[in-house]
């Protein structure tokens, strides 16, 4: 049903505000896009005498940038909403992969790391637990990669002392 109601909120102008609730807002897109439909199909079926030329285009126009403001906003939201689940599911993967580390089930964490490294393949955190869950099981090589790669985009710094740390160790 999901998709259904996103498939709509970006075809039909108003619906995915409507739909967040504002219902005052999405209706009064709706009803000014739909007038300039009716409007311009009007003008093209009735064609009255003494129409300026300027009218077709202007209608055509403001029926286009109604619709595609409306479908921009719309598909950003989608985004926002979009990126902001898989960060959750990163955090929820991350924290359960920890806690798999931290109980001796290095395979299993390694797994799950695995997992939350496909939403974010540069997340720090996930980076470093997962050298760390390779120095734990012997692959050294994999381990030094993964905390070099983990120091490369760590930006803020988070892992440096630790990093330094387990590479002179490795």
């Amino acid at each position: 049903m999901g998709i259904l109601k996103a498939v709509f909120s970006v075809l039909i102008p108003g619906v995915g505000i409507a739909l967040r609730r504002k219902y005052v807002i999405g209706a009064a897109i709706f009803v000014v896009w739909a007038l300039f439909v009716e409007g311009y199909v009007l003008v093209r079926t009735v064609n009255p005498a003494g129409l300026t030329n300027y009218v077709k285009p202007s209608l055509l126009a403001g029926l286009l940038v109604i619709f595609a403001a409306s479908a921009g906003r719309e598909l950003l939201h989608l985004a926002r909403v979009h990126g902001l689940h898989a960060a959750d599911q990163l955090q929820e993967l991350y924290s359960e992969a920890l806690g798999a580390y931290v109980s001796g089930e290095d395979k299993r964490a390694d797994e799950i790391l695995r997992q939350a490294l496909k939403f974010d393949k540069l997340d720090v955190d996930c980076l470093f637990l997962r050298a760390s869950v390779a120095a734990r099981l012997g692959r050294r090589s994999r381990a030094r990669r993964l905390f070099r790669k983990c120091r490369n985009f760590d930006e803020k710094g988070k892992w440096g002392w630790e990093v330094e740390r387990a590479l002179e160790t490795l």
